[in-house]
């Protein structure tokens, strides 16, 4: 019986819906006909194309235009909202500035950034009135983006020269921004050459790498040798970064390539982003390619030592072992890093790692660890800096664990200190009375 109960309740309300959705002849007035007409499209520049359409309308619109008011009765009958944004954006695909002001005078300004586009694509150039008229509203900027992003897909050029029609800084070079990127979607060589003519300024930087991401997408090759024949700057090296982190993400060995086809001074950083990559796969190949760069391009040594030592933060007990192939400064580099890496192991796993370390390399990874441990596990960084071998170091570094950990915990600080088997009963004595001070300090701003 229920069934039966649904069954009549939904086809009562579609027939209580028809009339509302698909309107009778009474309402539009005869039938459809498809009528073949001349659209002139006025152009930003002045210049007029002529386009031959052919559309489907019904006799309530003439060759002069709309009968804004019969539609908008229509739509404020429109059983859904669903229906009136359906005729309102078809309207647009036509005539986007009546689209604007139907919109406009029926509350659906919700719809203003797609007619807009819409606009813009079609180069709808008289809709420009419609924006300016916005200009001291909040949403000026979003308008004026709509528009200018739908024409750049087709016109960039065109969009470029009407921000200034539109716009004055700091928004012009957050809509420029937004162009060359609609522009960089369809057709980043021909952004790459607008922006190369441009001056050089954190925005044309940032409009670079943007339009990196579109460019390798559609033409990695060219992109390779649009970068090979920029000149070296900084820009450039931003520009083989980003190239490189896209394509190492894909495929590693179609980054190493891509490598192989720019200038040596280009490589650097795009050596350091591949050999970080390897590492997490295969750090002895990632080792192995870093030596061949370094031998056959001369690679940079503060950047080859930089890669070594990022090595280290994934596979630290392989670097930590071959620690003395290094010299002094990248080992404090590859122990720092190491000790990153081993943060969440535990104390006896740390202290296997380093144990065929030198006493000042030691001294070093047990700093580190202190530094890092000190908020997360007071206990354990204390217990680590007690065995770092140097005396003033050592001092320091408890110095520097307590001091965190008493404004947390000072009772155990206090007690940590008391127990300590590496401090003088002089040395207890200063550091108990600092933290009782501070202690007393914090009765006094906190009773």
């Amino acid at each position: 019986m229920k069934w039966l109960i649904v069954v009549a309740i939904s086809w009562i309300v579609g027939f209580l819906s028809y009339p509302l959705i698909w309107q009778n002849n009474a309402d539009n007035h005869p039938v459809q006909q498809t009528i073949s007409t001349d659209i002139v499209i006025s152009q930003p520049t002045g210049v007029s194309v002529s386009s031959k359409t052919n559309m489907s309308t019904s006799l309530q619109y003439d060759n002069t235009g709309h009968d804004r008011e019969a539609m908008k009765a229509s739509i404020s009958r429109d059983g859904t909202p669903y229906m009136s944004i359906f005729r309102i954006l078809q309207l647009a695909e036509q005539d986007p500035l009546e689209a604007l002001f139907i919109a406009q005078d029926t509350q659906h300004d919700d719809l203003y950034g797609f007619i807009l586009e819409i606009a813009g694509k079609k180069q709808f150039s008289n809709v420009i009135s419609w924006i300016t008229e916005q200009n001291n509203t909040d949403g000026y900027e979003s308008l004026v983006d709509s528009y200018l992003r739908g024409l750049a897909s087709v016109n960039p050029l065109q969009a470029l020269s009407d921000v200034d029609l539109l716009t004055v800084e700091p928004m012009k070079t957050a809509v420029m921004m937004s162009i060359v990127d609609s522009w960089a979607s369809t057709d980043a060589i021909g952004a790459f050459e607008w922006l190369k003519q441009q001056p050089e300024n954190p925005s044309t930087l940032k409009m670079y790498l943007n339009t990196m991401y579109y460019y390798i997408e559609q033409s990695p090759s060219e992109a390779a040798s649009l970068i090979s024949s920029l000149p070296l700057n900084e820009s450039t090296n931003y520009l083989v970064t980003s190239m490189v982190y896209q394509l190492v993400d894909k495929n590693v060995q179609e980054a190493v390539d891509w490598l192989d086809n720019i200038a040596t001074e280009q490589r650097a950083s795009g050596v350091f982003i591949i050999s970080r990559k390897m590492a997490e796969t295969d750090p002895e190949a990632a080792l192995v390619f870093l030596n061949n760069q370094k031998q056959t391009y001369e690679l940079n040594q503060d950047y080859y030592n930089s890669a070594v030592a990022e090595i280290a933060s994934v596979e630290p007990d392989m670097m930590l072992a071959r620690i003395d192939d290094y010299e002094v400064n990248v080992q404090r580099d590859i122990i720092i890093n190491a000790s990153y890496a081993l943060v969440e192991h535990s104390e006896s796993t740390f202290l296997q790692s380093i144990a065929s370390l030198s006493d000042d390399n030691k001294d070093i990874a047990y700093r580190q660890r202190a530094n890092q441990l000190t908020q997360t596990d007071p206990q354990q960084a204390f217990n680590v800096a007690e065995r770092i071998s140097d005396t003033s170091a050592r001092l320091e570094s408890i110095i520097s664990t307590v001091n965190v950990w008493s404004a947390f915990d000072k009772k155990n600080a206090l007690i940590a200190i008391d127990n300590s088997t590496q401090l003088t009963a002089s040395q207890k004595a200063d550091i108990s009375n600092q933290m009782q001070l501070q202690l007393t300090s914090s009765n006094m701003i906190y009773p």
